[in-house]
């Protein structure tokens, strides 16, 4: 999968999910911040989100991993889960 195909996947758990309003998240691209302005996540919710996100993509998000900068914006989310995803399908092959 893609940075952008994932991208569109977090949009869907945000609004699926966590019941985030469909149009910021419809509006919103990958430089949107996750955390306050922008789509306004707090912690709890980001949490949730990081395990949306293992479900979806079985992956597993390292505790160490769960800081601002994972959640700075739509893309540093995608890309980091996109990393992670590679390296499943790597480590399967």
């Amino acid at each position: 999968m893609t940075p952008t195909q994932i991208l569109v996947a977090i949009k869907r758990l945000l609004i699926d999910t966590l019941q985030a309003d469909s149009a910021i998240i419809e509006n919103a691209d990958a430089q949107t911040p996750l955390l306050g302005r922008g789509i306004g996540l707090d912690s709890v919710e980001a949490l949730r989100l990081a395990l949306g996100l293992e479900n979806a993509f079985d992956i597993s998000i390292p505790d160490a991993d769960l800081n601002v900068e994972l959640f700075s914006s739509l893309g540093a989310l995608a890309q980091y889960v996109a990393r992670k995803v590679s390296t499943r399908t790597e480590l399967v092959k």
